[in-house]
């Protein structure tokens, strides 16, 4: 079989469809290529298309795409949709509400109800929006199959597509290492979040206030991500801000931080109860325990064995407090993260699943190979 991971450069993509891709040409279970929307030119994403069997296309929206995806099927092509997000039930506090959003929002600044987002004001467009949410619905007809993450986001895409795998996010084992941990004095207390996590950040910072009123010097917050909002609230003998880095050194960026615990809050949002336990992933990967908001994201995790869990900011606060006092349990999570993680989130492990929902995508289909060609002015670039 080849496979055509018609991809951007993403975060999104990185983890559902660039390391996947790479780990299954490393075990040799299929043949594959991968989108380079940097130093591909149309000639040989023409090639790429017309070589391969299967095209998978991740989080893809927009009219372009499903007109693309009816000529990809034209071809013969088995075309499969990944998606990992309920995208548009994202928070209003997300920069990408304004692509995504499909509603006016109003909230109270300086004691007064004020927009936050207005149709047709600042980029944002309500009608437009709608019509990338139609074409998200279009596209999951289309697709021979959709793979996606969690049980959630296949309950709620079904009605469009009755061929869905749930294949987890998991990690390539030989790209998370763990170094080892240097005294400072400080228990370092991580969160690796970007501007998706908006709403998240006032629970966060009520959390870590109270950590330092009870802790003061103790410990330390870092932060990976780019919620520069944070820097308002701690000074910098409280926390240290590190900016996200190219994808490919991330898991090296994320052991260097030295942490002893990480943070997986989330809201009780729709968009949060479609989210998987990818951050829990990857904290126990570098042998870093965790506190999980107890949601379904994390009912992967056994509390006080794999990890925490927490039902709201109190448990939270107590139960980080727990492991800030507690060295031997620190560790003890920390290794019986790993290996359940090890188990069931292991890459090398779980590439097999991706290839496997592929061939059956295709054998539903009953598509011979074909020689029909793409010509040049067929080409969409994704």
């Amino acid at each position: 079989m080849k496979i055509f991971f018609a991809v951007p450069h993403s975060g999104c993509a990185y983890w559902r469809c660039h390391q996947p891709a790479n780990m299954i040409q490393k075990l040799g279970l299929a043949e594959v290529k991968c989108f380079d929307e940097i130093n591909m030119g149309d000639a040989i994403i023409e090639e790429m298309l017309n070589w391969c069997d299967v095209i998978v296309q991740q989080a893809a929206m927009g009219i372009p795409l499903v007109i693309a995806t009816a000529k990809y099927k034209e071809m013969g092509k088995t075309v499969i949709g990944d998606y990992d997000d309920l995208t548009f039930t994202l928070s209003p506090f997300n920069p990408a509400y304004r692509t995504l959003g499909l509603n006016e929002v109003k909230v109270q600044m300086n004691g007064k109800e004020e927009y936050l987002w207005q149709d047709n004001k600042k980029g944002f467009s309500i009608k437009e929006n709608y019509f990338r949410y139609k074409s998200l619905q279009d596209l999951l007809k289309l697709f021979n199959a959709v793979t996606t993450t969690t049980k959630v986001i296949r309950d709620t895409y079904k009605e469009y597509n009755d061929n869905i795998f749930i294949i987890p996010n998991s990690i390539d084992f030989s790209l998370f290492k763990s170094f080892p941990k240097k005294d400072t004095g400080q228990i370092r207390i991580g969160w690796t979040a970007s501007d998706s996590h908006y709403s998240e950040i006032w629970m966060v910072k009520r959390i870590m206030h109270k950590i330092f009123d009870k802790y003061v010097d103790k410990v330390k917050f870092v932060e990976l991500g780019n919620l520069v909002e944070l820097r308002h609230d701690f000074n910098t003998t409280q926390m240290e801000m590190h900016d996200f880095i190219g994808l490919g050194t991330y898991p090296l960026k994320l052991a260097a931080l030295n942490l002893d615990i990480g943070l997986c809050p989330l809201d009780n949002t729709k968009f949060n109860q479609a989210k998987s336990q990818l951050k829990w992933s990857e904290y126990s990967a570098i042998k870093v325990p965790a506190v999980c908001t107890k949601l379904e994201a994390y009912d992967c995790v056994e509390d006080g064995v794999t990890g925490m869990l927490a039902k709201d900011e109190n448990e939270f606060f107590d139960k980080l407090c727990t492991m800030i006092e507690n060295k031997d349990l620190r560790d003890k999570i920390a290794s019986n993260a790993y290996d359940k993680n090890y188990e069931d989130f292991n890459l090398e492990k779980n590439a097999i699943l991706w290839v496997e929902a592929y061939e059956q995508a295709r054998e539903k289909c009953n598509l011979p190979s074909s020689d029909k060609g793409l010509l040049e002015s067929d080409i969409l670039k994704i």
